[in-house]
């Protein structure tokens, strides 16, 4: 997967730091992805703290591959889950911060038999 693959998906630089805060305040969670490789998307050249893009490598029960980030301008995020080869197979759109970890985990770890 390249850059330009993920150009068309990005929408506005945001502070990576803060969403990294919300997807590590349940590390349970985070650490059951199985995230192996965090990359910045399109760094701002003059604040290094803010991207257009967070990609995660994951390892999680229900995909091996790749969870891209964006803020959207409404202040609500995008969820893209693409496979290893660069296909994107699901997308979440105006995911608002409190429900991103959980949007996630349903998506690539949660299984039904997991005790609620």
């Amino acid at each position: 997967m390249t850059y330009s693959d993920l150009q068309p998906l990005l929408e506005r630089d945001f502070n990576y730091l803060e969403t990294l805060q919300v997807l590590k305040h349940n590390l349970l969670k985070y650490w059951s992805w199985g995230v192996s490789n965090t990359q910045l998307v399109d760094v701002d050249k003059t604040d290094n703290d803010y991207v257009k893009g967070l990609l995660l490598k994951v390892n999680a029960h229900r995909c091996k591959g790749y969870v891209l980030i964006t803020l959207v301008w409404d202040d609500t995020y995008t969820v893209n889950i693409i496979n290893n080869r660069g296909v994107i197979s699901d997308t979440y759109k105006d995911v608002y911060f409190d429900l991103l970890v959980d949007t996630i985990d349903t998506r690539i770890e949660k299984i039904d038999d997991y005790v609620r």
